[in-house]
């Protein structure tokens, strides 16, 4: 009975981590936010998808170490007891950033691009992108960071 409470807590949270509020807007990092960045203009030349790795965070660390040991438990008795719940922890630990790492990865494109200056850069960006190759783009960037913008 504890352990289907404990699953169902967990797949609460789950759910309630996941949730965003609704933005009107473009999102931008804090970084960003009152940063100058030059703009460049160029021609897209090849698209590729990738995939932008994970965080390995606390919660997913947290997260499988509380599971690890809620699972172990009611397994031996004594030092057993001890040795399994243990055992648990670092097992969830391990699983839990695993976890975390691939349910927080973005797909993203590969965008290289020909500037006007005949010099070529290659930016990823994640999210959905309507360029293709042939297609006229403004390139920001500046600040720490590059985007690829419509013109």
């Amino acid at each position: 009975m504890k352990i289907a409470i404990f699953v169902a807590a967990v797949a609460l949270g789950s759910l309630a981590a996941g949730c965003s509020f609704p933005s009107s807007g473009r999102l931008v990092t804090r970084q960003q936010a009152g940063q100058m960045q030059r703009i460049e203009y160029g021609t897209v030349e090849k698209v590729s998808r990738v995939i932008v790795e994970g965080q390995h965070g606390q919660i997913g660390t947290y997260g499988g170490v509380l599971t690890g040991v809620a699972v172990t438990g009611g397994v031996g008795h004594g030092v057993g007891t001890d040795l399994a719940r243990t055992g648990g922890a670092v097992v969830g630990a391990v699983a839990g950033q695993a976890v975390e790492e691939g349910l927080t990865r973005k797909e993203a494109l590969e965008l290289t691009i020909k500037l006007e200056d005949g010099s070529r850069v290659v930016i990823t960006q994640v999210g959905v992108s309507v360029f293709g190759a042939g297609d006229r783009v403004a390139v920001a960037h500046g600040g720490g960071g590059a985007r690829v913008l419509a013109p």
